[in-house]
């Protein structure tokens, strides 16, 4: 009987030990949000460039006002959830608003004048910020990709 123990032993030790490591190296979702946020508050945005869904760069006479008026204004987000755009020249807030990690953390919800709406992540990172807007090219409403990157 002792021996049947002592091999029982070993099996219940490791499953023991891996589910434990298993679910410490799991990050809770509020783990998951503060990270996320962090990286977004961790820099003024400037878009950089508009690409379509495949990464090809739209000329801006292709792009409607709402995508354009993105090019004089460099994005703020602050771990208050509020965002602002100001304007790149002056430095003056031209408008602000608020914003929430959404969607199990995979989209950013903005509610800014003008720029409002729940956009995918596709790309963050400390240099990168990549969301998807839907918004008009040649007339036509269309996905495209914001590329941002920290302003200096």
């Amino acid at each position: 009987m002792n021996r049947y123990l002592r091999f029982a032993k070993g099996p219940v030790l490791l499953i023991f030990l891996l589910l434990t490591g298993l679910t410490s190296c799991k990050k809770s979702e509020a783990d998951q949000i503060a990270a996320r946020a962090d990286l977004l508050v961790a820099n003024d945005w400037r878009l950089t460039r508009i690409t379509d869904t495949n990464g090809t760069i739209i000329a801006v006479n292709r792009l409607g006002v709402g995508a354009l008026a993105l090019n004089f204004a460099d994005i703020q987000f602050t771990n208050k959830n509020v965002a602002r755009a100001i304007d790149r020249t002056t430095k003056q807030i031209l408008n602000g608003g608020t914003w929430y990690l959404v969607q199990n953390n995979e989209a950013l919800d903005v509610n800014v004048n003008g720029f409002a709406g729940i956009f995918p992540i596709i790309a963050l990172s400390r240099t990168q910020l990549i969301i998807r807007q839907n918004t008009t090219v040649d007339g036509q409403k269309t996905d495209v990709n914001l590329e941002f990157a920290p302003s200096v």
